[in-house]
């Protein structure tokens, strides 16, 4: 026989021996204790009414195992208050219309259906640790904020275990500046992730010069997990807003086919959105895509509102683990909200074939001009055949010594050889060295 049981008096729960079931708990005005080691149990969910006063430092678990309305929900409503440092187990939906003080605590949502984090009168939920887990696939490998943000707070944790966490279109803001107060798994094709709908967005909050990963992606159209990187160039406070939106950049109105000169293909089948929300450091941005279905990306491109164009961003870095990346150091945000796309830009070496290390502060290093250059190396050789410069580095320039010693004047020969994202390059040819 199905029963609500409603607690109109207080109740203390002392012990791990000391169980409530029930299937819908209705507190009732109530004020509830769970104490360190004791279980509070409920098989199809409680809901706080006419401001109980509920403190948790046990163990409360709440499943689906029932016929009731929403079984597996926790409501916090009618001005009540649910505080304490215990755990929260809940296998269907987090209803919070009230009060609800983290403390310590952790809430785990581990249901193998899609559930909800919600309110129906805008009460954000600011959770200490958040742990995501279950089963199922699909919309039920989700959870999803309803019509309302939420945070973690500055001790708090984000675990995504393999779930999505969808935003929506509302924020989840992590204010706990640690660089591991986000975790994921990081299975390929089965990472966990936070994806957002315009305007929403995962929010970090920074105090370090650590790299800070954004875990984000989209099971809009093709499952995608694509994470941004940002590494803040100085420990004072920032906080960054990061989002992958799974579509091609016109479908927002950012036309890829609308760029400058130096761009010369963009990425189609998605953008990032990242903001600096607060703070003034310069960061390095580095976004990461899977070249064997992404295709291959050297530069980035982000779009500027006053030209309605995407601007190349200039020297970026690339890398290559499971997912590639592309890496723009020390960008500045003072140009505000700024979708980032990855590119390939016209490539080009300038190679010039003279120059005059005499300290005139004219022309006294040797060096190469590159655009769209992923691999380099230069290997410069005098007339009997020695090497007298070498490097990878396409930055690094020649000073016309060789072992700490002035090379003589005369002819020298260079051979390069460099990469782009679509050819390769292998140039030789002379330098003339005067003084």
């Amino acid at each position: 026989m199905n029963k609500t049981i409603t607690i109109t008096i207080a109740l203390i729960l002392h012990t791990i021996t000391s169980h409530l079931f029930s299937q819908t708990l209705y507190t009732n005005g109530a004020t509830l204790f769970v104490n360190s080691g004791g279980i509070l149990a409920s098989n199809g969910g409680i809901s706080l009414v006419n401001s109980s006063q509920v403190t948790n430092n046990g163990d409360i678990l709440i499943t689906k195992n029932a016929t009731n309305l929403l079984p597996g929900t926790l409501t916090i409503n009618a001005s009540s208050n649910l505080s304490g440092n215990g755990t929260y187990k809940v296998e269907q939906d987090w209803i919070n219309d009230a009060i609800f003080l983290a403390g310590a605590s952790t809430v785990n949502l581990y249901g193998n259906t899609e559930q909800f984090i919600t309110s129906t009168n805008n009460t954000i939920s600011e959770f200490n640790n958040l742990i995501l887990t279950g089963n199922g696939t699909g919309n039920n490998r989700k959870k999803t904020l309803q019509n309302v943000n939420a945070r973690i707070s500055v001790t708090g944790q984000l675990t995504l275990n393999d779930r999505e966490c969808s935003t929506q279109t509302n924020d989840l803001s992590v204010l706990n500046p640690s660089n591991s107060a986000i975790t994921n798994s990081l299975v390929f094709g089965n990472e966990g992730f936070v994806s957002s709908d315009i305007p929403g967005y995962l929010l970090w909050s920074t105090n370090s010069t650590n790299a800070y990963n954004f875990p984000v992606g989209s099971s809009n159209g093709t499952l995608r997990y694509r994470a941004a990187i940002i590494q803040p160039s100085s420990s004072v406070s920032n906080e960054y807003a990061v989002r992958m939106n799974n579509v091609i950049a016109d479908n927002d109105g950012y036309f890829l086919s609308q760029h400058d000169a130096d761009v010369s293909a963009a990425n189609t089948l998605y953008y990032h959105s990242i903001e600096q929300t607060s703070g003034t450091t310069k960061a390095d941005v580095t976004l990461t895509y899977f070249a064997a279905t992404d295709g291959d990306w050297a530069n980035m491109a982000h779009w500027t509102d006053n030209t309605s164009m995407w601007n190349d961003m200039g020297t970026t870095s690339v890398g290559a683990q499971t997912y590639s990346s592309v890496q723009k150091a020390s960008w500045d945000f003072s140009d505000g909200y700024q979708p980032f796309v990855l590119t390939n830009i016209n490539e080009e070496l300038i190679i010039p074939n003279v120059f005059t290390p005499n300290n005139d502060g004219a022309n006294d290093s040797y060096f190469v001009t590159a655009k769209g250059i992923t691999e380099y190396n230069i290997t410069i050789l005098n007339r009997w055949g020695d090497v007298v410069f070498e490097s990878n580095d396409i930055t690094k320039q020649w000073d016309g010594t060789t072992g700490g010693n002035l090379c003589t004047e005369g002819t020298y020969f260079y051979f390069i050889k460099a990469k782009s994202a679509s050819k390769d390059f292998l140039k030789q040819g002379h330098i003339t060295l005067n003084y």
